[in-house]
C-alpha cells in the first residue's frame, strides 16, 4: 500500500509493516487523547478488514457519538459481529445490553 494511502487510513507514517492490530493499539492511544476523528478513521479501515477489536471499539464510538454521529443500532451491529468472531469484550457488551438489543431487532 502506498504511504499516502497508509497515512489516509491512519497507519503510522514511519512503519510500512504496521498491521491492523498495531493500528488498533494506536487508535486506543488516540482514544485516550480524545482524538475521535482519527480514531474512527483507523477503526473503520481495520473493521472493514475483519478486525474484531476494531469493531468493538468503533461500536463504542457510535454508541457515544464520538468522532461519528451517534447511532446505537450501528454500535450494536458492530458488537454483534465482533462477538460472533469470539471477541470476549463484545460478547460481554452484548450480554449487558441484551434487553436493549431486543428493542431494536
Amino acid at each position: 500500500m502506498s504511504n499516502l494511502w497508509r497515512t489516509f487510513f491512519g497507519f503510522a507514517d514511519d512503519d510500512e509493516n504496521e498491521t491492523y492490530e498495531h493500528a488498533v493499539v494506536r487508535a486506543r492511544k488516540l482514544f485516550e487523547e480524545e482524538n475521535y476523528e482519527d480514531v474512527c478513521r483507523i477503526l473503520r479501515f481495520a473493521e472493514a478488514n475483519q478486525n474484531a477489536e476494531a469493531m468493538y471499539l468503533l461500536g463504542w464510538c457510535y454508541w457515544r457519538g464520538q468522532g461519528v454521529a451517534e447511532d446505537a443500532a450501528r454500535a450494536v451491529k458492530l458488537w454483534q459481529r465482533s462477538a460472533k468472531m469470539g471477541f470476549a469484550p463484545s460478547q460481554k457488551r452484548c450480554d449487558e445490553i441484551k434487553d436493549f438489543i431486543a428493542t431494536i431487532v
